[in-house]
């Protein structure tokens, strides 16, 4: 996993670039001249200058659409600012001057709550159960329902109301919590992660069979 910079002041790039080492993250920027990051490698969180020039770097919204956080580096912490960029689709708000601690502090959150996607391939087949290597388990509708929409967006968050659109209305929170019991009883590996006011994502990847 990697972090983004987006037009940050040569000030704030050098504490990002300290903080992102003492977590262990490789710290690239969108700057013209920079190298660009491994494909391979997957996109943890941007920050950006609000109001700076992106340099051609991913939106807030696109960020969120391949399951990267952004983080919106505001002049001066203000609430008309802060709902600004809220409503833009930035996921959090930092002061520039940024500072280190608070830094550190953020990365080694999402670090946390963003681990690497499972190896381990489950099978949800037209029956209606997941199966893993060793075993298997039955799920409803509503069930199956939300872990296809969670697996047709590999590595992304989905929103509650789109999941709750997937589980036929019904309440995310419970099926989500039957689900995460579930994955726990085929010692599939996989996890349900619920990212705070922002959604649920999948790690693991999940096949459909329709045998």
């Amino acid at each position: 996993m990697y972090v983004l910079a987006q037009s940050l002041t040569p000030e704030d790039l050098a504490i990002l670039a300290d903080a992102c080492a003492e977590v262990g993250l490789t710290l690239h920027h969108s700057e013209p001249g920079s190298a660009p990051p491994d494909p391979s490698d997957a996109l943890l969180v941007s920050f950006h200058r609000v109001g700076a020039d992106p340099a051609g770097g991913p939106t807030a919204q696109e960020l969120k659409e391949i399951g990267g956080y952004a983080v919106a580096v505001l002049d001066g912490i203000a609430a008309g600012a802060v709902l600004a960029a809220v409503t833009n689709g930035y996921s959090f708000t930092l002061a520039s001057p940024l500072r280190r601690p608070r830094l550190v502090e953020t990365l080694t959150y999402l670090k946390h709550i963003t681990p690497p996607e499972n190896t381990q391939v489950l099978t949800l087949d037209g029956a209606g159960s997941l199966h893993s290597p060793s075993k298997s388990t039955p799920v409803t509708d509503a069930e199956a329902g939300l872990l296809r929409m969670l697996a047709a967006r590999p590595g992304q968050i989905v929103s509650r109301e789109d999941l709750t659109e997937a589980t036929g209305g019904e309440d995310v929170s419970r099926v989500t919590s039957v689900l995460k019991q579930k994955l726990l009883d085929i010692d599939s590996g996989a996890k349900l992660l619920k990212i705070p006011h922002l959604g649920f994502r999948l790690v693991g990847t999940v096949r459909q069979d329709a045998r």
